[in-house]
């Protein structure tokens, strides 16, 4: 795990002066830099396997024509390691980078589909002037690419590292700001700041002579649709195939020559994963000591579970003055705003503490088994959709002019009305921030009116791919899994986890979010895998106890209302200016709206202030 960062077909300059201390974070243990008259790589390195300088990176080959700088791990390199050294390859070091380096300069962009890991890399080819830049299926590792002048390119782990490569003032994206206020987060491939885009996941880039071309090297496969799963599959067979795919994949997450920890909740996905891994595991847990936050509070059964697998816990219990101290730093970990992601940032920065470099998740688990609430409500609101049938605009024209039409939920209902039935449409209401006319309403607001096209909705997707070859998401539980898997998990959920661990120079890593895991599960039938309860993955589990497992599903929440609805509150933001009519009783408007005003202007140097009259 580390921060990479790269700039080709240009002269270097101080490009590295600039970018390396802003991924600094990341990578504590090494620094590395090697650049030529047209090329600069820049590393720094967390190190995790072969702690020996032999992992230093930029890694040269052995002919010193390629370099590779590499941000991840390959949890099968042990096994590609044998083929390679079975044709003739030899090896210094024990580590993924030197055998990520060997299988690339002899399989290129073909070997990208044996890899098992999360990873974004730069292969550059020194004698011919090109390079190769991938992600792995999920995009689990970020890799953000500027664009320049003569077709150069540079790139970077993060965001805020490429806004610090030239003194360019930056621009923001009105496209991506809209997107956040639909949803919370920026859809992938966009950023907020214009000229820089994501590169997407499952996805490599050729660079050769100022020519970028992208292209998909995989299926993307968190939705599994297209599953081979038939009907003849029995529920004793789909137990018996999860348990071992699950037993498989949390053996890979745990290949590490340093200790690897676990954050637990009081869920199903975390707690399988403590039963599933080598007893003695460090875990650790977040409570709340804010009156009133006991609905919020999961550490109690967090803490029974840890001491029934003989797990080493560490909880902590955070106050609300604890919140306001720690504010500032989560908000200068932003990479780009959030509505979510404090619970990583705390809970990392309790491992780091306690000398951890390492963490398991159960992050996935609710997409990958249906265990949110989305997959009851949103085809529902679907089906209640296609009832009203052409009658929608109509509906949400009254609607509208109800005394309580200006609340949050009446407006996506409205949103929903005015739209198609599609399943996509109802997701966008169940999971939306700000429907489509209050987005319109808040630009105007701040005169940035949208660009041609209109403000986007939370139904739509913003990125590029997908299970479905491009096409409409499939219908009931699968759908929503899909929907889930390519635009929450993709956008909110990894993002935040990647930037908040790294921002304590932690590695996060993810048993239930594995290419590997999920195309083994492909054959059970979607009404098996996605059962109303994660039923199938309880059953995979059969160590947890049924105290555990009997208890009501407490969703993992911060308790952010209580803190924002305080007068004396310990959130000292400040909220932008809105238009009157925008209904901000919902704790999470205001929040994602504070949160977008502080990054703004921090890296913008924007204010979302009311616009002049004309």
């Amino acid at each position: 795990m580390c921060g990479i960062a790269g700039q080709l077909g240009k002269d270097p300059g101080d490009f590295a002066a600039r970018v390396g201390p802003r991924l600094a974070h990341r990578g504590p243990d090494d620094a590395g830099v090697w650049q030529d008259a047209n090329a600069c790589l820049v590393h720094r390195r967390l190190a995790i396997l072969d702690l020996s300088p032999l992992g230093h990176q930029p890694m040269a080959s052995a002919c010193g024509r390629w370099q590779l700088v590499f941000n991840g791990e390959i949890y099968n390199h042990g096994e590609l390691r044998r083929r390679l050294e079975a044709e003739g390859q030899r090896f210094r070091g024990s580590g993924d980078t030197e055998v990520l380096l060997a299988w690339l300069v002899s399989r290129g962009l073909d070997g990208l589909e044996a890899l098992r890991g999360m990873f974004a890399f730069c292969l550059y080819d020194a004698r011919e002037h090109r390079a190769l830049l991938a992600r792995d299926p999920h995009g689990i590792k970020p890799l953000y690419l500027r664009r320049g002048p003569g077709g150069s390119l540079a790139f970077a782990s993060e965001l805020r590292a490429l806004l610090a490569a030239d003194g360019e003032a930056p621009c923001l994206n009105r496209r991506a700001l809209g997107h956040y206020l639909a949803t919370g987060s920026v859809s992938e491939p966009d950023t907020l700041v214009e000229g820089v885009e994501r590169l997407p996941c499952g996805h490599a880039a050729t660079w050769r002579q100022g020519r970028l071309t992208l292209r998909p090297w995989g299926a993307l496969p968190e939705s599994l649709v297209g599953a081979t799963g038939t009907a003849a599959m029995g529920t004793a067979e789909a137990v018996a195939l999860t348990r071992s795919a699950l037993e498989d994949s949390v053996a890979a997450h745990m290949v590490s020559d340093v200790p690897v920890g676990l954050f637990l909740s009081a869920g199903l996905d975390s707690a399988s994963l403590l039963a599933l891994a080598p007893r003695g595991l460090h875990t650790f847990t977040i409570g709340f000591e804010t009156p009133g936050a006991g609905t919020f509070d999961e550490s109690g059964p967090a803490a029974r579970i840890a001491a029934h697998f003989g797990a080493h816990h560490t909880p902590l219990n955070l106050s609300a003055d604890q919140a306001r101290q720690w504010l500032p730093a989560f908000l200068a970990s932003q990479d780009q705003p959030s509505i979510d992601g404090y619970n990583t940032w705390c809970v990392s920065r309790l491992a780091t503490e306690h000398g951890l470099k390492v963490a398991l998740s159960g992050l996935g688990g609710d997409e990958l088994f249906g265990g949110y609430p989305s997959f009851r409500m949103v085809p529902k609101l679907r089906r209640w959709r296609r009832l009203i049938g052409p009658a929608g605009p109509a509906a949400a024209w009254l609607l509208q002019r109800l005394p309580q039409g200006r609340r949050a939920r009446l407006q996506r209902i409205t949103g929903l009305l005015e739209a198609p039935a599609s399943l996509a449409e109802a997701y966008g209401c169940f999971r939306g921030l700000f429907s489509r006319s209050e987005s319109d309403r808040l630009l105007a607001h701040w005169g940035l009116p949208p660009e041609p096209g209109g403000v986007p909705s939370a139904a739509d997707g913003g990125g590029v791919g997908g299970g479905t070859g491009g096409g409409a998401a499939p219908g009931g539980r699968e759908g929503v899994a899909w929907l889930e898997g390519s635009r929450y998990l993709r956008n909110q959920l990894l993002p935040d986890s990647d930037v908040m661990a790294m921002a304590a120079g932690l590695e996060l890593r993810l048993p239930l979010v594995d290419a590997r895991l999920q195309r083994r599960l492909a054959p059970i039938p979607t009404a098996l895998r996605l059962a109303e309860g994660k039923q199938l993955l309880a059953r995979s589990v059969p160590e947890l106890p049924d105290w555990f497992l009997n208890r009501p599903k407490q969703g993992f929440r911060f308790p952010f209302q209580l803190w924002l609805d305080d007068p004396a509150s310990p959130l000292a933001l400040r909220l932008p200016s809105t238009p009157r009519g925008i209904d901000l009783a919902p704790w999470y408007r205001r929040w994602s709206l504070m949160v977008l005003q502080h990054w703004l202007e921090v890296h913008l140097g924007l204010s979302l202030s009311p616009a002049p009259r004309p």
